[in-house]
């Protein structure tokens, strides 16, 4: 596939909205307009993910985490970082209602329970 301009062709589709909505006498819905395809390239899935770890992740680190989430939830997720010591190692990742918790802490609880069952 060849690569295209981005910049070019984000401006052409705007300027072909803008005509649109100015030819259908709506000038003033761009905004509403722009609002709705943002919510449409969105997806149904999840908006927002947050990930926490117990140390800051370096850039390489978040980067390959975003990339794998948006491939997952869309290219729109927003992705948030939160440093919690707390959970020892390992990460937690909330997308949407969905939480994968892969902590040390979780862990260790875990093993806990099973020791007092047994």
């Amino acid at each position: 596939m060849p690569a295209i301009d981005a910049t070019a062709t984000a401006r052409a589709l705007y300027d072909a909205l803008q005509q649109t909505l100015r030819s259908n006498g709506a000038d003033d819905q761009m905004d509403e307009v722009l609002n709705q395809f943002w919510e449409l390239t969105r997806g149904s899935g999840p908006r927002d993910a947050v990930v926490t770890s117990a140390v800051e992740l370096s850039a390489a680190q978040q980067a390959s985490i975003m990339q794998q989430l948006r491939a997952k939830y869309g290219p729109a997720l927003a992705v948030e970082f939160k440093v919690d010591p707390e959970i020892l190692g390992g990460l937690i990742v909330q997308a949407g209602d969905k939480v994968l918790d892969e902590s040390v802490r979780s862990r260790l609880v875990s093993v806990q329970q099973r020791m007092l069952v047994s």
